[in-house]
């Protein structure tokens, strides 16, 4: 039992190793093509937003179902996120990475959620008509 739990950590572990490597390598592609420092707030944000509920939903890593919602999500986010420092911030140059952190956060509750497997309850009918108007 032990082992199982050194393999996760490890493995969890390494997972954040490849977001952070991920998000540092969209910073370096960012700055080689001169865009102005407030895209990193956005992938400061991205990253807040994703990483907890992909990791906490690592369960549901073998569905398909899961993997769909992922990529709608985050293609719905990334949008947004052009939407927002493109359009919006268009003069701004220089956005605070820490700024973002609150933003992030409650995306992720809304993914975590998102993301659930859990679905509405449906109402049962009333099988032998006791409320019947």
């Amino acid at each position: 039992m032990q082992t199982m739990k050194n393999r996760t950590a490890v493995s969890d572990d390494m997972i954040s190793w490849i977001v952070a490597g991920l998000a540092l390598a969209a910073v370096i592609v960012l700055n080689s093509y001169g865009l102005p420092q407030k895209w990193h707030a956005a992938v400061m944000w991205t990253g807040v937003a994703f990483a907890p509920p992909t990791i906490v939903r690592r369960k549901r890593w073998g569905s398909w179902s899961f993997w769909a919602k992922w990529t709608i999500c985050l293609s719905l986010h990334l949008l947004f996120m052009w939407f927002v420092f493109a359009l919006l911030l268009a003069r701004l140059r220089v956005l605070g990475m820490l700024y973002v952190v609150p933003f992030g956060a409650v995306e992720s509750f809304v993914l975590l959620a998102v993301f659930s497997k859990r679905r509405p309850a449906l109402q049962h009918n009333d099988a032998g008509g006791a409320n019947r108007s």
